[in-house]
């Protein structure tokens, strides 16, 4: 298998904890990829916890705008850390290159990103992250996803970042008929 890695805002962990809610368990997991770029993805706050992301099946990531410039949004001058986790069993696979931990998993090393933006620049450059921009993508598309989230708002999911999402989407918005 190859190096499992962990993205995240926060610095100094020792054990990438399980602490996150399964996408189809709902048990608590910790979360590992085997792309470097999904893990730079990663590095964000919970309050901004907007992912639009994933590999195929090269293990190329493949990065959506949702809203203007949602990549330098997210991620421009914002510092952000790769881990490197030890290998452990079990792991369940969830996504492609993405697996699942029950138990916590322990950090072999961290590399320190001190501008995320730039890392993703440079995974984009290398093929190993391709980022479809806003202006590219089917403005169809793009009012459906916006009028989605601005219809589902008030659910659960959204509570840690809605103030982010009404910030970035409400100027998106078509009035509801």
């Amino acid at each position: 298998m190859n190096p499992l890695y962990h993205g995240s805002c926060l610095g100094d962990l020792s054990v990438i904890a399980a602490n996150a809610k399964s996408h189809t368990t709902e048990k608590n997991v910790a979360y590992l990829t085997e792309c470097r770029a999904y893990a730079l993805i990663c590095c964000r706050l919970p309050s901004e916890n907007f992912v639009t992301a994933g590999t195929d099946k090269n293990g190329v990531v493949h990065y959506f705008e949702r809203f203007p410039d949602q990549l330098r949004v997210l991620y421009g001058g914002r510092i952000g850390y790769v881990y490197t986790a030890a290998p452990c069993d079990p792991l369940t696979p969830s996504k492609p290159y993405a697996y699942e931990s029950e138990t916590d998993v322990p950090v072999l090393s961290c590399e320190t990103i001190p501008d995320v933006l730039s890392a993703l620049l440079v995974e984009e450059a290398k093929g190993t992250l391709v980022v479809h921009r806003y202006d590219e993508i089917d403005p169809a598309e793009q009012k459906e996803h916006a009028e989605y989230l601005r219809d589902h708002l008030h659910e659960s999911v959204y509570d840690a970042y809605r103030a982010f999402l009404i910030r970035h989407f409400s100027p998106l918005w078509e009035p509801k008929e």
